[in-house]
C-alpha cells in the first residue's frame, strides 16, 4: 500500500516537456512509481481530474532567516500557500552562519530587529544542525553570506583584507562549503560590501568553484552603473567558470531602463561562450528595499554608527541632501512598508511625512532614517513592467520571491505582496497571456532552479525524487495579496506535499512541518 495516490492529474514533470495525464505514488518522502493507471491501494488518494500537478516550486531568492521567520514562523505559511517547498537561504551578503563573533549578526539588521536575539551556534555545520532538531513547512538550505563572513573578521571598518585575514576568511569559507553550504552570496550594493574590490571576489569565487558551489551576487548597481556591474559578475565568472547567479535582475528608474538590451544581449554572449550564469526575478513592477540605500555611497560606508555621525554634523548633512535633491528619485511618492522603531509610518507616503514634520521629502528620508531604527523598509514602483515580463520570459531567468515565509496575519508593518503571491502571479499571466508554455514556466521555478543550486533529488515529477509536489487548478490560480493589504493567500494552489506530507491540504495550511535541512553533498 502506497502513503499517497494522486491520481489522473495533468503532470508537468519539470523538465520543460508536454504534460501528460498520469498517476503518482508515493511511500513515505520519496516518488516511487509515475504512470498512466496505477490501481494499487493508498493510505490517501487525491483525485486531480482537471488539475495540474507539478513538482514543489524552488526559490531560490528567500530571505526567511533574514526576516527571522524561519524561527518566528516556521509554518513559512505564505510560501507553502503558494507553493514552494524548498527556499535557499543566507542571500545577498547575509547569512545566519557562520557567525564568529557579534558582529557577524548585523549583517541582518538591515531586514529584522536584533534586540533580544539569540543563538546557540557559531559555524556553519552547528547551524545545520540546530536547523534540523526543529521542525519547518519547506525544506531549508543556505548560503553563507559574504558580508556575515567579512564583518567578523574587519567589523564596521570599511578597508581592503590583509594578506592573513583573507586566508583566514577563505578558510572559514572552506569549512562552511565542507558542512554543507550550497555557495556564497554577495550584496555589493550594501554599507559593508560596497568597497569589496573584484580582485578580493575572484579569490572567493576559486574557493566556490573548487567545491561545487553556488555563486550569488546582488549587483553593485542596479540603476546607472547597471551594466559595469554586470560585466563585473559576468568577468568573474568567466575567469573562474564558477556558477554564477545575479540575484533579482533588474534595471530601475526610467532613465535607466534603456539599458536593459544592453544586459541581455551582454549575458546572452556570455552564455553561448560557455558561461554558467541565471538570474532570478519576481513578477512585480515596485522594489522593496532599505531606505538607507537611497543614500550616497561613501556615507554608509562604516555602518549605522557612521551614517548617524554624518547626520549630526551640519556640513555633511546638506551635503547628504543635496545629493538626494539632485538624485532624480520621487521620494514623495515612496511608501515606508515598517521600521525598526515601530513608528507610526507603515502605509505613509515620505510625501504625507514630509508634511506632518513640515520639511522637504528628502528632508524627511533622513529623518526617517534616524529614527526609525536600523531596519527601514520601502516600497518604489520604479521598474517598467514590461521589462520585468520580458527578464520573466528569458531562457536564463528563474522565478523567485525575494521575500519571506510571512503568516496570514497583519504585523506591525508591511510586506512585500511577492511573499505571498510571486508563484500564482507568474503562472496566472503566463495562462491568460499565453506568453510561456506552461511547461517552460514551471520548469522556471522547479527543476531549473533546483539543478542551478545543487539540490539533489528534487525539482522533478520522477521515480526515486522526493515527494514535493503541488496541485493546482489552472483555471482559478491567482495572486490577491496587494502593497496595501500584503496579508492574503493566493487562490488556486489546493495540495502542497513536501516530502511526502500535506503542507496544505484543501487549499489550507495543515500545521504540519515535514521540511528538511538540506546540506550540499
Amino acid at each position: 500500500m502506497y502513503s499517497l495516490l494522486i491520481k489522473n492529474a495533468t503532470v508537468i514533470d519539470g523538465t520543460g516537456k508536454p504534460g501528460q495525464v498520469l498517476d503518482v505514488a508515493v511511500q513515505g518522502d520519496e516518488i516511487v512509481n509515475v504512470d498512466k493507471k496505477i490501481n494499487s491501494a493508498a493510505q490517501t488518494v487525491v483525485e486531480a481530474a482537471g488539475k495540474i500537478l507539478a513538482p514543489g516550486f524552488v526559490d531560490v531568492q528567500n530571505h526567511s532567516d533574514g526576516y527571522w521567520q524561519i524561527f518566528d514562523n516556521p509554518g513559512l505559511d505564505s510560501l507553502i500557500s503558494q507553493g514552494f517547498t524548498t527556499i535557499l537561504l543566507g542571500n545577498c551578503g547575509a547569512s545566519l552562519a557562520p557567525l564568529l563573533n557579534q558582529e557577524s549578526l548585523l549583517a541582518m539588521q538591515k531586514w529584522h530587529n536584533l534586540e533580544g536575539v539569540n543563538v546557540n551556534w557559531q559555524s556553519f555545520s552547528e547551524f545545520v544542525e540546530e536547523l534540523s532538531r526543529k521542525r519547518f513547512a519547506c525544506n531549508i538550505a543556505s548560503l553563507v553570506g559574504y558580508s556575515t563572513l567579512r564583518r567578523a573578521i574587519v567589523g564596521d571598518q570599511i578597508r581592503s583584507l590583509q594578506k592573513n585575514e583573507m586566508n583566514a576568511l577563505v578558510k572559514i569559507l572552506e569549512e562552511s562549503l565542507e558542512a554543507g553550504a550550497f555557495g556564497l552570496s554577495n550584496g555589493l550594493s550594501y554599507a559593508h560590501e560596497i568597497i569589496i574590490s573584484e580582485l578580493e571576489l575572484f579569490e572567493l569565487a576559486k574557493v566556490v568553484k573548487a567545491r561545487g558551489g553556488l555563486f550569488s551576487i546582488h549587483l553593485r548597481s542596479e540603476g546607472g552603473e547597471v551594466v559595469e556591474a554586470v560585466d563585473e559578475a559576468l568577468d568573474i565568472a568567466r575567469a573562474t567558470e564558477v556558477n554564477l547567479k545575479i540575484s533579482h535582475l533588474k534595471v530601475k528608474d526610467e532613465q535607466n531602463w534603456h539599458k536593459l538590451p544592453e544586459i541581455l544581449d551582454v549575458l546572452d554572449t556570455a552564455f553561448h561562450q560557455g558561461t554558467n550564469v541565471n538570474f532570478d526575478v519576481y513578477p512585480y513592477d515596485t522594489m522593496w528595499q532599505p531606505l538607507y540605500s537611497y543614500l550616497p555611497k561613501w556615507s554608509i560606508e562604516g555602518g549605522r554608527n557612521t551614517l548617524l555621525k554624518h547626520f549630526s554634523d551640519t556640513t555633511t548633512r546638506n551635503k547628504i541632501l543635496m545629493y538626494l535633491n539632485n538624485a532624480g528619485v520621487r521620494f514623495s511618492e515612496i511608501m515606508v512598508a515598517s521600521t525598526a522603531n515601530k513608528l507610526n509610518f507603515a502605509g505613509k507616503t515620505i510625501s504625507q511625512i514630509a508634511k506632518n514634520l513640515e520639511s522637504s521629502s528628502e528632508q524627511a528620508v533622513l529623518s526617517i532614517i534616524q529614527n526609525g531604527g536600523p531596519e527601514v523598509m520601502v516600497f518604489e514602483k520604479n521598474l517598467d513592467i514590461s521589462q520585468v515580463e520580458q527578464l520573466l520570459l528569458h531562457p536564463l531567468g528563474f522565478v523567485a520571491t525575494d521575500g519571506a515565509g510571512f503568516s496570514g496575519k497583519t504585523g506591525g508593518g508591511l510586506v512585500h505582496p511577492r511573499s505571498f503571491g510571486t508563484a500564482p502571479k507568474f503562472l496566472s499571466e503566463t495562462l491568460s497571456k499565453g506568453s510561456l508554455p506552461l511547461e517552460e514556466a514551471i520548469k522556471k521555478l522547479t527543476f531549473g532552479p533546483a539543478q542551478k543550486v545543487g539540490l539533489k533529488k528534487r525539482g522533478l515529477i520522477a521515480q526515486g525524487y522526493f515527494a514535493d509536489l503541488v496541485v493546482f487548478n489552472p483555471k482559478t490560480i491567482k495572486d490577491r495579496a496587494t502593497y496595501e493589504n500584503p496579508y492574503l493567500f493566493s487562490e488556486g494552489i489546493e495540495q502542497v506535499f513536501v516530502n511526502g506530507k500535506p503542507a496544505l491540504a484543501d487549499g489550507k495550511i495543515t500545521g504540519q512541518f515535514p521540511g528538511y535541512a538540506l546540506r550540499k553533498k
